[in-house]
């Protein structure tokens, strides 16, 4: 009969199996890849309850933060800037002699990039290195049915190439002292009109406006995008930003998100998803019909030409 005791700490293997697969960073994350993307992080961090290894790696891997960061990121406007910039700066931070070890870059940069994105005043630095897609709200009027409907300008676009850019020289320096509603304003070049000579003026709370001046056009705003993009609207028109090209001497690049890039489905579907056929005010009637107009939810509501 044997003398060893099955019960004694030298033979015990205590060993939990669920620690025991989620041991390293890389099997974790092949095992949850399929589970990442913009919505998973409250589920990804509640299964951390069921590990201690689990919760440590969601805490400290570089590797499943950059992973979630990329696949949160790919689907927003500016994914190839904004992935190019944070490989940049995460090889900065990993040749740092000294350096908490705490810290890790990629979870650091994901809420980093979330809290930005709520950020609704744009910087001149920004706008000045960012090129808008120009559209009207409203269009060409057709007949439909024997009724006259406005078509929505936001079926084509008037120019593709609008630039806000500042010049810092003394003709559009703003003098100071001077009361002025505005802080900083500059050349607005690509409007659909080609004309030479628009100036775009714009204050500190990203109010905007341009024109001729002195005769300009109605004030706008900038705001940012469900999407993470910028949108500049007025009563006459919207601008939204076009999405950066990846940089072609980067041998970070990547093809994610190309598809997403710029175009039409992207860059203005909510817009032209919400259009609705609504009767324009005090405009005259044709065949005993009020003339419509296609504009989208976000414009009629508040507008003060439509019913």
């Amino acid at each position: 009969m044997s003398d060893i005791n099955p019960t004694s700490e030298q033979h015990q293997v205590v060993c939990d199996p669920i620690d025991f697969t989620f041991t390293t960073p890389d099997l974790i994350l092949n095992i949850i890849r399929p589970l990442i993307d913009a919505q998973s992080l409250p589920a990804l961090l509640s299964l951390s309850t069921i590990s201690t290894n689990f919760l440590e790696i969601i805490r400290t891997s570089e590797t499943f933060w950059k992973e979630l960061c990329r696949q949160r990121w790919k689907e927003k406007w500016g994914f190839h800037r904004r992935w190019e910039e944070a490989l940049k700066h995460y090889d900065v931070f990993n040749k740092q002699e000294r350096r908490d070890a705490k810290v890790t870059f990629w979870r650091q940069r994901y809420f980093e990039e979330e809290q930005d994105a709520t950020r609704q005043s744009i910087s001149l630095r920004e706008l000045n290195s960012l090129t808008f897609d120009f559209r009207f709200w409203i269009g060409q009027p057709t007949v439909v049915d024997e009724r006259i409907v406005v078509k929505s300008g936001l079926l084509q676009s008037a120019s593709r190439d609008v630039r806000f850019r500042w010049i810092d020289d003394e003709e559009h320096r703003v003098e100071e002292g001077r009361e002025e509603w505005f802080s900083y304003r500059g050349v607005f070049t690509g409007h659909p009109c080609r004309e030479p000579g628009i100036e775009w003026f714009m204050n500190e709370s990203s109010i905007i406006q341009w024109g001729f001046s002195p005769n300009l056009w109605p004030k706008g705003e900038i705001r940012r995008t469900e999407n993470w993009g910028w949108e500049i609207r007025n009563p006459n028109v919207v601008m939204r930003a076009i999405d950066p090209l990846p940089s072609l001497d980067d041998n970070n690049t990547t093809n994610e998100g190309n598809d997403l890039i710029n175009n039409d489905e992207s860059l203005w579907k909510d817009l032209i998803d919400s259009l609705e056929n609504v009767p324009m005010r005090n405009a005259p009637e044709v065949n005993g019909f009020p003339v419509h107009a296609e504009l989208p939810r976000s414009f009629f509501l508040d507008h003060p030409l439509i019913e």
